[in-house]
């Protein structure tokens, strides 16, 4: 299989990292709430769960977001990171369920609708992706992962103008961000006259950034065009 055929590495490789990046803090927890008070023990529950989730300990995770949630049941940190604990734990529809109460508690929640956008991306829901990346866009116009999932997603739907416009415009936002310049690479390779060039500068310097080398993505850049 082609690496032009194989968009779904493009997210499917990053999701982990990318959805942990989201994970809301316990520092800045009431700018999150916007509630005139914060139990000390919410706090302590965010902190916990977020640490049990970057050791992959989900059952320990969900555990404390739960605890969250009991006493503040419209936490918004809670509900988003409780939604990322339900999506690793192999419950995506319990992880939509978490993220929509949350964007029915703020509109505003560029992280709620990243993550979202990036549950339905797995799901190959692009549609639904889509209306979810441009709400957390609109919100976070400067966010370099946003974009970058934004450009897979309509680059999915076969819109490879809006996908490389977008992917410019991640890897313009954050230039150390190596998953838009392996995003960047693919997409530009999707073209019926691929843009060799363009293509084999942004895959290296993804690989310069430290994502992992890709053989086939490296067999079709050095087929016919010398090696680099």
């Amino acid at each position: 299989m082609s690496p032009t055929a194989r968009h779904g590495t493009i997210y499917s490789r990053a999701l982990l990292p990318v959805l942990a990046a989201i994970l809301l803090p316990a520092v800045g927890f009431a700018a999150q709430e916007e509630a005139p008070f914060i139990p000390e023990a919410a706090k302590e529950g965010v902190a916990e769960g977020n640490a049990a989730f970057l050791k992959k300990d989900y059952a320990g995770a969900r555990k404390a977001f739960e605890k969250v949630l009991g006493l503040m049941p419209e936490s918004l940190v809670a509900l988003v990171n409780l939604g990322l604990v339900e999506f690793y734990s192999g419950h995506p529809d319990r992880a939509e369920e978490l993220l929509k109460r949350a964007v029915a508690v703020r509109l505003e929640n560029p992280a709620a609708w990243l993550t979202l956008g990036m549950i339905y991306m797995d799901a190959e829901k692009f549609d639904e992706a889509l209306a979810a990346l441009s709400q957390a866009m609109v919100q976070d116009p400067r966010n370099a992962r946003i974009r970058n999932f934004l450009g897979v997603v309509i680059g999915r739907k076969g819109w490879l103008d809006g996908a490389q416009s977008e992917l410019r415009r991640a890897v313009e936002l954050d230039p150390g961000y190596a998953e838009a310049d392996y995003s960047l690479a693919v997409f530009y390779l999707e073209e019926k006259q691929p843009a060799m060039e363009l293509a084999r500068g942004h895959y290296y310097r993804s690989v310069e950034l430290g994502a992992e080398k890709d053989a086939a993505i490296e067999k079709v850049l050095n087929s016919g065009t010398g090696t680099r």
